[in-house]
């Protein structure tokens, strides 16, 4: 696979991650610095060879690309809150169910509070709220029942310790929590819609150096 690493401005940015204007599937409400770099993240549609990569193999790439970028991306000391939004259904949201800890159960998790009332057919969207280990977001990035390539939006957040907490308590995108958590959040990752790419949000990453750690990562991971 080839992975392209493009700069985009805000208002690029929002448009191609094809995401609702507003509500939990829609943008954090936060004013983002002048000086913060926002980049998008492709698997190109041809290989070395000049074949075509069909659109599942290209999500399928996506999806492992996530914790290599996660993991390149973060500095230490920060930890890892993922928060998923998406329609509470087979094959959508529900699957995150399953990764809520790990096998001794150890983790951290918050939802949205849910209900619905009335009988008939509705799409009722959720938010699940995660602080991941490396090793529980490969697992969650790699269970194709979650509609990752379909309705469910993925962030992943790199914040202080002290930030998990609050972080995982934000249940709505208009929450006024939201200044004090991304003014201190050393990068903010998201899935477009359809997972047709990554976005990466981040006023520390220089375009040099998100560039060599993510070819680091994949070199890694290749051999």
């Amino acid at each position: 696979m080839i992975v392209r690493i493009n700069q985009l401005d805000l208002p690029r940015a929002e448009e191609e991650g094809g995401w609702a204007e507003q509500g939990m599937l829609g943008p954090i409400r936060y004013t983002w610095p002048q000086d913060t770099h926002i980049y998008e993240l492709l698997i190109l549609d041809r290989d070395e060879a000049k074949r075509p990569v069909d659109e599942g193999f290209r999500q399928q790439q996506l999806r492992q690309l996530i914790p290599e970028a996660v993991s390149c991306l973060r500095e230490p000391g920060e930890e890892i809150v993922i928060r998923l939004d998406g329609p509470l259904t087979e094959g959508e949201l529900l699957a995150a169910m399953r990764h809520l800890t790990d096998a001794q159960g150890r983790g951290r998790y918050a939802f949205s509070p849910l209900r619905k009332l009335e009988p008939d057919p509705e799409e009722e969207i959720g938010s699940v709220r995660l602080q991941m280990s490396p090793a529980m977001l490969v697992a969650l990035c790699a269970d194709p029942a979650l509609g990752l390539h379909r309705s469910v939006r993925l962030r992943a957040f790199a914040v202080p310790e002290v930030l998990v907490n609050p972080l995982l308590d934000v249940d709505t995108t208009d929450d006024e929590r939201w200044g004090e958590i991304l003014s201190q959040c050393g990068f903010l990752l998201s899935t477009t819609f359809g997972l047709r790419s990554l976005q990466v949000r981040s006023r520390r990453l220089e375009p040099s150096t998100m560039k060599s750690r993510l070819i680091k990562q994949l070199m890694r991971a290749a051999s």
